[in-house]
């Protein structure tokens, strides 16, 4: 007879019962017996179950693995060890190992990076967090794509609070390396500046600056509601970034205090702008202006613009330099492209004149351009004087309506070589019209332009920087604006911009030591890449293609409203006959009309 005791023990015992034995006998009797005891086969430890992939230092884990083989010195090895617990932080993980012989506990960390006498213990430990959360905002994405891609990869995803942790290390680190870069970039300015002679009485240097801004979200030229915005000023010798500033219309945790009517709880508030969204490109540039001298020792004097804000207006009245006037030069493109739209927009407009004329205009936009183009080219080239060539390139401009309609009369010698082929005149029917003279109050403006033509650049350097901006910004689809993920995104841009390594360098900033060879061939096959691209573009020397209908005007057989449709049966055909030939019927009196009302169609300007 056997039972399990207490202690968890089998109690064999052998006896022989009496018939007629009562209770006490027994249970005296099976004191008296000294039992064998057998001992249960002892339950394994339950192993816990680990699930998915995890991200691992490949040489540190390595490491690890060899020091527990050797964890004890009675023979026992890694073999023996088994995992009883992991502890995840974030995509780091702490694998707790228990030796079946010995009981020994030894913890492996999946993620620990070579140790560096500048970085603090957490620091390591977190490090692999703060590079998937750097590297997750570098390409335009944010905590959902991150956790999107890591649960597809079968990898453990990471808590909201530990992005936003890593995501303020990020920030800090990006902002501090974006004004070390600006700052390098302004001394370079500052010293080619003085190279070049260009300083004031005081020797203080000169730069000349392209400056521009852009918004958080799209408007399409209607909606100017951005919460977000940003604007940067460029040096025109370096092409490198020397100020960029940000306004932000809104707090994520300050509208929730209010909503909540309770005080906000401290936090670091991104909001510094109450005005309207269209207003933060003039007000940061101006306050870049204002604070050249301060920060770099430097004076801006003459500024590149597009000329679609006031922001010249607005650096007149701050009067930044009390003994220098800032010079603005519009950008070429920009006055060309906006002539263009005047000129498209002056052509689709019912209301002024004849249609034949119209599309006319509309179809010599681009010779128009290209003729301007020619003018700018011949006249920059000239040796006359600044002042005459201002002179000539305006009465180029405004003669060019009467060249391309026929009226040679005016055309220099150079722009015209059918002067004498007045055959195909349109100017006297342009000018009865009364459209001629709303072709010329467009190309008005543009010749008052005439000295920023003969200047003959371009914002492109700050487009390029907002284009990185919208990069960034996930193509400013996705609110970015509601903390500090906008000023964020817009640092790592500065960095990119002015630096050709710049996760290289970021990497040395915050960890005080380089990065695997990974980084570097990476950045610097990229380098490569884009040189040759230029290289092939300046030698291919591709035309783009300007003024492409976004709506095309053939026939599409496959798609649309002119796709390919069944023929109709027999009936549906007799119905649509009766039904066309009852519209074409009319009665006398109809007929009559008919023929008054088309008496003098012929002599119709129509």
């Amino acid at each position: 007879m056997g039972r399990y005791g207490k202690s968890g023990r089998l109690n064999l015992s052998a006896r022989r019962y009496k018939k007629g034995g009562n209770l006490p006998n027994r249970k005296r009797r099976k004191e008296e017996v000294k039992p064998y005891e057998v001992e249960k086969d002892v339950p394994k430890q339950n192993e816990i179950k680990l699930e998915g992939r995890r991200i691992i230092n490949l040489s540190h884990f390595i490491r690890s693995l060899q020091e527990l083989d050797s964890h004890s010195a009675i023979g026992c090895c890694f073999k023996d060890m088994h995992v009883i617990k992991e502890t995840r932080y974030g995509l780091n993980s702490s694998l707790t190992f228990k030796c079946k012989l010995c009981n020994t506990e030894r913890s492996v960390w999946t993620c620990i990076p070579p140790a560096s006498e500048s970085c603090d213990t957490e620091q390591i430990h977190h490090k692999v967090n703060t590079d998937a959360v750097n590297g997750i905002v570098n390409i335009g994405c944010g905590y959902t794509n991150l956790n999107t891609f890591l649960t597809i990869s079968d990898v453990p995803p990471i808590s909201q609070s530990m992005y936003e942790k890593e995501h303020k290390v990020i920030s800090e680190a990006w902002e501090k390396l974006a004004c070390l870069e600006m700052e390098e970039a302004a001394m370079r300015e500052k010293e080619l500046a003085v190279e070049c002679g260009d300083v004031d009485k005081s020797g203080i240097p000169l730069v000349t600056v392209i400056v521009d801004g852009s918004w958080a979200k799209r408007s399409y030229r209607t909606n100017y509601s951005s919460l977000s915005g940003a604007a940067a000023i460029i040096g025109a010798r370096t092409g490198k970034l020397l100020y960029l500033g940000m306004r932000n219309k809104y707090c994520a945790t300050c509208a929730w205090s209010v909503r909540l009517s309770i005080p906000p709880k401290q936090h670091k508030c991104f909001k510094n702008w109450s005005g309207n969204s269209t207003a933060m490109e003039s007000d940061i540039i101006v306050e870049g202006f204002c604070q050249s001298l301060k920060m770099y020792g430097i004076k801006f004097n003459r500024v590149i613009g597009d000329g679609d804000s006031n922001v010249y207006k607005m650096i007149l009245d701050a009067r930044p330099y009390d003994d220098l006037l800032v010079e603005k030069i519009e950008c070429k493109n920009h006055l060309l492209r906006n002539f263009c739209n005047k000129l498209q927009e002056l052509a689709r407009s019912s209301k002024h004149g004849h249609v034949g004329l119209r599309k006319r205009i509309a179809n010599n936009v681009l010779k128009l351009r290209t003729g301007i183009t020619k003018a700018i080219l011949y006249r920059k080239m000239s040796k006359d004087a600044l002042p005459l060539k201002i002179t000539n390139l305006r009465s180029d401009i405004l003669n060019c309506p009467f060249h391309y309609f026929g009226d040679h009369t005016r055309c220099d010698e150079y722009f015209c070589k059918t002067k004498q082929d007045n055959s195909k005149n349109e100017v006297p029917v342009m000018k009865s019209s009364g459209l001629l003279y709303k072709m010329l109050e467009i190309f008005q403006v543009l010749s008052d332009c005439a000295k920023s033509l003969l200047c003959d650049v371009s914002t492109n350097r700050v487009e390029n920087l907002n284009s990185l901006i919208a990069k960034f910004l996930g193509g400013k689809r996705i609110n970015y604006s509601l903390k500090d993920a906008y000023n964020t995104r817009c640092n790592i841009s500065a960095v990119h911009f002015n630096k050709s390594l710049p996760n290289y360098t970021f990497h040395k900033s915050l960890y005080k030591y380089s990065p695997s060879s990974h980084t570097k061939k990476y950045e610097e096959r990229r380098c490569k890449a884009r040189e040759a691209a230029a290289k092939r573009r300046n030698h291919l020397k591709l035309k783009k293609r300007l003024f492409v209908s976004k709506i095309s005007n053939t026939q599409d057989n496959s798609y649309g409203s002119k796709a390919e449709k069944p023929d109709l049966d027999l009936n549906q055909y007799s119905e649509k006959y009766q039904e066309f030939i009852k519209n074409l019927a009319l009665d006398d009196n109809e007929i009559k009309n008919l023929e008054i009302e088309t008496r003098a169609q012929r002599d119709s300007a129509v």
